[in-house]
């Protein structure tokens, strides 16, 4: 006779693939693996049995409403070999049994480092500029590579500037992508290296309460981003016609207000939890928009800035698209880390570099 154990067994991170153990769940097999990227800081632990109680970490299982296992975001657990073991104990009249699911993250320190850090300075605006850049691994200067250029999000402004790389996937994604012969490009992300209300556009003096601001306008730390992206383009073998533009939250704000006032730029743009100006919406009608929000976002409030930029969207007649996830998608950080799911979504990068200028 089997003995008594787990009904099911299950696990999910925020990149909503619907990844889960392996290998697939067998009550009777008692250890398993998760494997998540680089930038999933907390998984969902689902198990039930027919009878008695189950446990995940000490914690007891309500209902399907999962366990939240947190995954370290110290720094030095960037870029190394990281795993966590969770127990789930299933308990019963007679006895209990014991599963254990090994939490594999991603090492991506290979992928960190194909990625070169330089600095820009801009003396007009008197901005040094930090910035990561990635040639794939066979680049010709006389090939000409499409160009992914990245706007990080407030949370990097004062981290060591290698952090636009570890914290989440933003920029890593494409240049993994480009490594396996898939949508082969270049790579650069630029990073504003100063709080105090400071960021690409003056959304973030709003968000750190400096004081009131008009949040869409560019900031000096914005001009500059787009005058290195200049510099990037009379530097290395740039395909013009194929140039895209990403960000989040306020790297979204920058997204949006760089492709406005730059419309014959930018072959398609994702701008993740951010907003645009609804007034000068209309200036994004040559340019490809596919937009990333979470309804419970606690950062960038959905209905403050995402539903005004959707209408305006709309009554511009921009063809765009959008993804808002629903409340609860995003369970942890928290809703704003949308972006996580977005860069995750492989149809989502497959469309951006479908577009051509």
């Amino acid at each position: 006779m089997r003995a008594a154990g787990l009904s099911y067994l299950k696990a999910e991170d925020i990149t909503l693939k619907g990844n889960s153990i392996k290998p697939d769940f067998d009550p009777d097999i008692t250890e398993y693996d998760f494997f998540v990227q680089s930038d999933i800081y907390g998984v969902k632990i689902y198990a039930g049995a027919e009878k008695g109680a189950v446990f995940v970490d000490g914690e007891k299982c309500v209902n399907d409403q999962g366990v939240l296992i947190k995954l370290s975001e110290d720094y030095k657990d960037y870029g190394v070999d990281y795993s966590k073991t969770v127990e789930v104990k299933a308990v019963f009249d007679n006895g209990q049994r014991v599963y254990k699911i090994n939490i594999i993250r991603e090492n991506a320190k290979r992928i960190y480092d194909l990625f070169v850090e330089k600095l820009f300075e801009d003396t007009e605006n008197g901005v040094k500029m930090p910035y990561q850049i990635y040639l794939p691994k066979n680049y010709d200067g006389i090939k000409k590579y499409p160009l992914v250029f990245v706007l990080h999000g407030a949370g990097q402004r004062l981290q060591s500037p290698d952090m636009v790389l570890k914290r989440y996937e933003s920029a890593t994604v494409w240049a993994k992508d480009s490594e396996k012969g898939i949508n082969e490009c270049i790579v650069v992300s630029p990073q504003c290296a100063e709080a105090n209300g400071m960021g690409w556009t003056y959304f973030t003096f709003i968000l750190d309460g400096v004081g009131p601001a008009n949040p869409y306008e560019l900031t000096k730390w914005g001009r500059s981003a787009y005058k290195l992206l200049q510099k990037i383009k009379n530097e290395y073998s740039v395909d013009l016609s194929r140039i895209y533009l990403t960000g989040v939250s306020m790297g979204g704000f920058g997204t949006f207000e760089l492709a406005i006032e730059h419309p014959d730029e930018f072959a398609a743009i994702a701008p993740i939890c951010g907003g645009a100006d609804p007034e000068r919406a209309e200036a994004l009608k040559s340019t490809p928009v596919w937009l990333f929000h979470a309804a419970d976002d606690p950062v960038v409030d959905y209905k403050k800035w995402a539903v005004p930029t959707i209408n305006a969207l709309d009554k511009a007649q921009v063809k765009y698209n959008k993804t808002i996830y629903k409340a609860g998608d995003v369970f942890y950080p928290n809703g704003h880390f949308s972006w996580t799911a977005a860069y995750a979504d492989e149809k989502m990068r497959n469309w951006l570099f479908s577009n051509t200028k």
